[in-house]
């Protein structure tokens, strides 16, 4: 046990120093006053936190923020599914170039693509010429700077998080399960429904978590293609802290936003919990 101890110290102090110690610092001073920061007293106070939920402009970003990562993780499921799947099924060489093609945007800089989404969003960008062209509008629509610019983005740039978890447990499904139930007269619309999905819901779980807690804390697509009609708990950090140069403030909504990450975690794992338990017969048949 000593020896353990020993050998996990740095790694132990690693974190302590980089990670821990950081945070509460940041818990420290979302209790001072902006005044602190200028050489005023220390009197702590909860006033930033009553500020963060009773400002309507806070509120709406907590209430934005929410409401766009169910969004986007409700998208990237259901395009992100039927993706993994198809992968799955496939055979080995178009499988690995489906993979491929799903990582590689992974490469690219989520600044890159931001600027990417304003030209195809643009009054004169090639999703308004499509559409003139094909006669669905009369004139250009204003697309950047709405939400769904940036519900858009955001799936695209999150879809390979839910890809990949779904796609490990389509693979780790035993074939035999299928094919017991198939014998068994099983339709196949009913094997999908009732076996691949209820085993591929741990795949579901980890995918949306990843992907609902990226976008709680996303900060360059909301500014980039929201601009300050989108409001963010990210960006509403940044404002604070970089522009009005209310760093207690900024603080005390990062607090509020780890919470709630803190929250969704422990509520996702919850859920996978239980759906890990509802799934334990088809997990002893398949053992058997």
């Amino acid at each position: 046990m000593k020896q353990r101890v020993l050998f996990l110290s740095p790694a132990l102090l690693f974190i302590t120093l980089l990670l821990f110690v950081p945070f509460v610092y940041l818990l420290y001073l979302s209790f001072m006053d902006q005044d602190y920061l200028y050489g005023g007293p220390a009197l702590p106070s909860f006033d930033n936190y009553v500020e963060a939920f009773s400002n309507p402009v806070y509120r709406e970003s907590i209430v934005n923020t929410f409401r766009i990562g169910i969004t986007v993780t409700v998208a990237t499921l259901v395009i992100g599914f039927p993706v993994a799947y198809i992968i799955s099924v496939s055979g080995k060489a178009l499988a690995t170039v489906l993979t491929v093609v799903t990582v590689l945007p992974l490469f690219v800089s989520v600044v890159v693509r931001g600027f990417g989404w304003i030209i195809v969003f643009g009054r004169e960008g090639p999703l308004n010429s499509l559409l003139l062209w094909s006669g669905l509008i009369d004139e250009p629509i204003q697309v950047l700077y709405t939400e769904a610019a940036v519900v858009i983005a955001l799936t695209h740039l999150l879809l390979p998080f839910m890809i990949l978890p779904v796609l490990a447990s389509l693979r780790d499904i035993d074939k035999r399960i299928i094919d017991a139930a198939m014998v068994l007269g099983s339709r196949r619309r009913d094997v999908f429904l009732h076996v691949i999905i209820p085993l591929c819901t741990p795949g579901f779980v980890v995918g949306s978590l990843l992907v609902f807690l990226h976008v709680l804390a996303t900060f360059v697509l909301p500014a980039m293609l929201g601009s300050i009609n989108i409001k963010m708990i990210a960006t509403m950090i940044y404002q604070q802290v970089m522009i009005a140069g209310n760093v207690p403030a900024g603080a005390a909504l990062a607090v509020v936003l780890f919470t709630f990450t803190m929250l969704v975690f422990g509520l996702i794992g919850a859920i996978r919990n239980r759906l890990n338990f509802d799934a334990s017969p088809l997990e002893e048949g398949r053992a058997r």
